[in-house]
């Protein structure tokens, strides 16, 4: 496959690959087949020179900014904790709806001078609680955080939320909203100037569906 002759959108499967292909049905961007039904990670669309990489959410800007994939769909929570200068964001989506935020046991854990914040966003929890004024012992967890303040590895959590209800089950409280996140198309920088038409047009099918 020649891959300089390729528009590549990157995805990840999940929650918003499905509301993402609301978007594109019915259009040359549309998967032959659905996602689900295929082990390929590089698949076809109406188009043959259109092609959708499905991916780990977190490896989207990874493979837009390197120029691998031209497009990308990811959450704004990934965009803010990868803080990449190499591609720029062009539209919110609108999908994929949550908000990060700081968790604990209750308000008062914030009078301490400094906190141990478990986190898979280690950059975002560090901005910002030096932007509110308290000193940060990140601890890296990939997933699971609820649990850390229970068990005493954690004062608090900096975690993505939909419903909360996995904070309310391991008694945590919502104490600081940090970002409301919803998911964002990319472009590769070079991509911008070298396939602009194939781009310009995608972006106008997704304008459409944004009015809808």
């Amino acid at each position: 496959m020649d891959l300089d002759s390729k528009l590549i959108l990157a995805i990840s499967k999940g929650r918003v690959l499905e509301e993402f292909l609301d978007f594109i049905k019915g259009t040359k961007f549309s998967l032959i087949k659905e996602p689900e039904n295929t082990r390929k990670i590089l698949v076809d669309t109406n188009t043959p020179h259109i092609k959708v990489l499905l991916v780990r959410g977190w490896d989207v800007p990874t493979y837009v900014t390197s120029g691998a994939a031209h497009l990308g769909i990811v959450g704004k929570d990934i965009l803010m904790e990868k803080n990449s200068e190499e591609f720029i964001e062009l539209r919110d989506l609108r999908i994929g709806n949550c908000r990060i935020l700081l968790a604990g046991k209750g308000k008062n854990i914030l009078k301490k001078p400094k906190l141990k914040v478990a986190t898979k966003y280690p950059l975002i929890a560090k901005k910002y609680l030096s932007a509110i004024g308290i000193q940060s012992d990140v601890i890296y967890l990939h997933g699971s955080q609820e649990i850390a303040p229970d068990l005493g590895l954690a004062d608090v959590v900096i975690d993505i939320v939909d419903s909360g209800r996995t904070l309310k089950e391991n008694n945590l409280k919502e104490i600081k909203l940090i970002k409301n996140i919803s998911t964002r198309l990319i472009v590769n920088k070079a991509a911008l100037k070298t396939k602009d038409h194939i781009v310009d047009e995608f972006i106008s099918k997704i304008d459409v569906s944004l009015r809808d």
